[in-house]
């Protein structure tokens, strides 16, 4: 993904000065009879825009979308904002997000009315995620929260005689070269290593995390270079590779979809990626061999500890229809419809997880999880789910799609891990 210069963006268009928070009176002048623009990348856009329709009809909405693809989803947006075009609510990815708060592209919306009432519901790491670099206001309402697991084969697993999935990364990889040994499977360990902003670096802050490995400190800088357990984790993916244990085709995907449909197939044994993934894979017969429910989930080698991140639906400073967008994105990414139907449907539709606890004690969520997860053992991963401060970091952006390529470099050997490891290191404070 390439990114538009900071500096460039943030003297475009005069959008610094949008930053103001607007206030009650602003929002109650908002004119109701112009359209809202709404735009998101492209996941699920024909159900994307069965909401909108729903919208449109049961709170009388003017709303138009538009689907832009994900690879250029955030350059899009910024482009356009710069040639003045302004779209009141937008998707925004954890990674961009707080660089779109600085150039005075999205707005707070603590004074809002509902923000409160929604705060109270949100689960605590979540509203913390939600918050500012400074912690002073809130940007965003969640579209969906998620978190790093490991997925297992069961059948492949029972064929070998293993009796249970590893607790450890020493028995992933004892497990996985006895599958390869036994000519079970060619490549047993399929990681998330796809070179898309959702792969590779939530994989490295997850495996990282589980060896109680710190990636930042608490100021924000990259210190994997000065933890023993980054070393650890860095050593294994490079032997993992090295001794054939993973299909090399992976660092080639473009998408964390692409890599999970591999796991598709059955053909390996141990996988790593977003919760949401085991739908498709444990859920769905007619896209995958695993289903039903020959694929399931167990806890994080290790310590258990994942990266756990959300992604969000923002509102546009420059906005002229404050009161129906904020109407929009309170039935987005919050409760407006009083049924949560917008988080309901994403759970039982595509497997997303959302930032409101109280979901989980809903019936039809549970009875729709119970399809292809073991909802209480999601539920008490997520209590090891570590998010990070670093995303809202102006340069974290461009740090976290550069850092893709140091560390396939260790992967594939052509860089030793200390090195590696402190070129991230040094990619971050060149940045910064």
């Amino acid at each position: 993904m390439t990114f538009i210069d900071r500096r460039t963006f943030l003297g475009g268009a005069g959008l610094a000065a949008t930053a103001a928070v607007l206030g009650e009176g602003a929002l109650r002048g908002a004119r109701a009879d112009k359209p809202v623009n709404f735009s998101g990348w492209v996941f699920k856009p024909d159900t994307v825009k069965d909401y909108v329709d729903f919208f449109n009809r049961k709170h009388g909405g003017q709303v138009k979308y538009d689907a832009v693809p994900w690879a250029t989803y955030h350059p899009t947006m910024e482009t356009r904002a710069m040639a003045g075009e302004v779209v009141d609510v937008m998707y925004c990815n954890s990674a961009n997000r707080e660089r779109w708060v600085d150039n005075g592209l999205i707005r707070a919306l603590d004074d809002l009315p509902g923000m409160d009432e929604l705060k109270k519901k949100m689960a605590p790491g979540n509203l913390e995620a939600a918050r500012s670099r400074d912690g002073a206001k809130v940007v965003g309402l969640p579209y969906f929260t998620s978190i790093f697991i490991l997925m297992y084969n069961e059948p492949m697993l029972q064929q070998a005689g293993i009796k249970a999935p590893a607790k450890t990364w020493d028995e992933l990889m004892e497990h996985s070269a006895k599958l390869k040994r036994d000519k079970i499977s060619d490549t047993p360990y399929l990681p998330n290593w796809n070179n898309s902003g959702s792969g590779t670096m939530p994989q490295f802050l997850s495996d990282c995390h589980s060896e109680g490995a710190g990636v930042f400190d608490a100021k924000n800088k990259v210190i994997v270079d000065q933890e023993p357990g980054a070393a650890r984790a860095m050593e294994r993916w490079q032997k993992a590779y090295k001794d054939g244990l993973v299909n090399p085709e992976v660092l080639t995907k473009t998408s964390s979809t692409d890599t999970h449909r591999l796991f598709w197939t059955g053909r390996y044994a141990y996988h790593t990626n977003h919760s949401y993934y085991l739908k498709t894979i444990a859920g769905e017969p007619e896209n995958s061999k695993l289903a039903p429910k020959k694929a399931r989930m167990a806890m994080y080698p290790g310590n258990g500890q994942t990266h756990m991140f959300t992604e969000w639906y923002t509102i546009n400073a420059k906005t002229k229809v404050l009161e129906d967008a904020w109407k929009l994105a309170r039935f987005l990414g919050g409760n407006l419809n009083g049924d949560w139907y917008v988080q309901r449907q994403w759970c039982l539709i595509a497997g997303l997880d959302n930032a409101y606890p109280e979901m989980y004690d809903n019936p039809e969520i549970i009875q729709s999880y119970d399809r292809w997860v073991d909802l209480k053992l999601l539920r008490e991963q997520y209590k090891k789910g570590r998010p990070i401060n670093a995303f809202k970091e102006p340069w974290f952006s461009e740090y976290d799609s550069k850092a893709i390529a140091v560390v396939h470099n260790i992967i594939r050997g052509t860089s030793t891990v200390p090195k590696g490891l402190k070129e991230l290191a040094t990619l971050q404070r060149s940045l910064a």
